[in-house]
């Protein structure tokens, strides 16, 4: 699959950050899904004022991963499941969760490097600068976290 992450990893993290507001299907951005057997791309839109809209697509391998405890009658081990069935190929848009949550569509694919293709929304030539991407988010975390 393709990865992209929409603002820069901890500098704590040990992975290379590439960023999806310069994703150009390169061999850069390309990951191995080890836990999973699909792969995403999460597409945002989120209106502002003055009829402006920030617009953000994330690229990853699909969450597919479940992590439990067993006991084997002797002690307990960590066991790691990959749920095969979870995803549907497809795009599907999410449910609203408020007045300004962004409008998300997430598309999951089988295919090797199937989440490459361009948005499915994408209706002008804008990009998304990565700042406000940032900012938004971080506006819509402080706003839910009043509730």
């Amino acid at each position: 699959c393709y990865r992209c992450f929409i603002h820069p990893q901890s500098p704590k993290s040990n992975e290379t950050t590439q960023l999806c507001s310069h994703f150009d299907g390169s061999s850069l951005y390309e990951t191995d899904c080890k836990y999973s057997t699909f792969c995403m791309k999460r597409t945002f839109e989120l209106p502002l004022q003055k009829g402006k809209v920030v617009r953000g697509v994330l690229r990853d391998c699909a969450p597919q991963q479940n992590n439990y405890q067993s006991y084997d009658g002797t002690q307990w081990k960590m066991k790691t499941v990959i749920e095969e069935t979870i995803y549907v190929e497809g795009c599907h848009p999410s449910e609203p969760q408020g007045v300004k949550t962004p409008s998300t569509e997430y598309c999951y694919c089988s295919g090797n490097l199937c989440n490459g293709a361009k948005p499915s929304r994408e209706t002008s030539h804008h990009h998304t600068d990565a700042m406000a991407v940032i900012f938004v988010f971080n506006a819509m975390k402080y706003i839910r976290s009043l509730r």
